[in-house]
């Protein structure tokens, strides 16, 4: 008897069965108890078996997608399986799929089209691969699924669109044409883009930024820096992030204008915090340069935080905080204070460099 009115609409796998997926699609309603049963792969000699350990979310299964995947397959980012097998359940060749119980629940074939992006549909016919979720979030599994190590790496992609997956590291990632999908992972990742600045449009999305431009509409998360032609931009301004506290120190010490003006302090800053220092590390070395009297040193900074000369009562109530005119706090502790305030940021207008990025050499 069955238990699911369910059937199978769509197989995928890539050569090394590392990123695979199963999509059924429900023939019915309340089709959603699937806690306690089984599928098996297998090749008539050797078999896989994965156990549901959950219901799907909801009993309007009619016209749903239940996407089963490897954890590969979910590491692209493209669409969220309802379900994780293990990397290699389908066998590739000779292989069936069987869901014990389940109407339309079986399906053999002799081999698995493993070319990157073809997947097989239940008629025995091939095309393009569309793996839905139970959601019915959807989308394609590029040909060209290009992957780093977690050491540096030099990532270059192909005409057409590509995913390259960084991995860890200091990486440098090229897509070359076509629509791509880059991350880069952990460390500080470069993306790119033989063209000029100007031919290209960055907008921020959730995860980081789309760039439009000739070689493509790039979706880019985990990239920290942009090289075009002509120039160099770090959009790593979250705060925390070493352009964030990069362009809050260059903005309370030497002025907002410095930032563009000053791409060399830029790259100083960046050198710095990427290489482990910390902001009051940073504003110490900064302190050092401009050289200042604590009277001298307050007046500057409250210039360039707040826009306006500090009133004689603002000026005197600072410089008393300072070691050698009574306080106990260093000159490289109150600059951290004012390059972290929220009257800095609006000063520099972080947010604005949050969309356009901050350039260095």
């Amino acid at each position: 008897m069955s238990f699911h009115l369910f059937h199978i609409n769509e197989v995928f796998s890539n050569a090394a069965g590392t990123v695979q997926f199963i999509e059924f699609v429900g023939d019915a309603n309340i089709q959603h108890f699937w806690a306690g049963h089984s599928i098996i792969s297998t090749n008539g000699i050797t078999s896989n078996t994965y156990s549901f350990g959950t219901d799907l979310p909801g009993s309007a299964t009619a016209g749903k997608a239940v996407l089963v995947a490897t954890q590969g397959f979910a590491d692209l980012g493209i669409v969220a399986p309802d379900y994780i097998i293990p990397d290699g359940f389908l066998f590739t060749t000779n292989g069936a799929i069987n869901f014990p119980g389940m109407i339309g629940g079986a399906i053999s074939y002799a081999a698995l089209p493993v070319d990157g992006t073809t997947s097989l549909n239940r008629d025995g016919s091939t095309g393009v691969n569309s793996p839905t979720n139970f959601v019915g979030n959807t989308g394609t599994i590029f040909s060209n699924i290009i992957s780093g190590t977690n050491g540096p790496d030099n990532l270059t992609g192909t005409p057409g669109a590509d995913i390259i997956n960084a991995g860890d590291g200091l990486d440098r990632l090229n897509g070359l044409g076509g629509d791509d999908i880059l991350d880069g992972g952990l460390g500080i990742d470069t993306a790119i883009y033989s063209d000029n600045r100007a031919g290209s449009t960055i907008a921020t999305t959730p995860s980081g930024f789309n760039i439009s431009g000739p070689e493509g509409n790039d979706t880019l998360s985990d990239i920290e820096r942009l090289q075009f032609a002509d120039t160099k931009l770090a959009m790593d301004l979250n705060n925390g992030q070493a352009a964030n506290n990069t362009a809050r120190i260059i903005g309370a010490a030497f002025g907002a204008p410095a930032i563009a003006e000053h791409p060399d302090y830029v790259t100083i800053g960046l050198n710095l915090f990427d290489s482990g220092q910390t902001a009051l590390e940073v504003s110490e070395l900064a302190v050092n340069v401009l050289d200042l009297s604590n009277d001298e040193f307050v007046d500057t900074v409250y210039q360039n935080v707040v826009g306006v000369a500090p009133a004689p009562a603002v000026h005197d109530f600072y410089v008393s905080l300072l070691q050698g005119s009574g306080g106990s706090s260093t000159q490289a502790q109150l600059m951290e204070v004012g390059a972290n305030s929220v009257e800095n940021a609006l000063n520099i207008d972080l947010a604005g460099l949050a969309q356009n990025g901050v350039a260095f050499i």
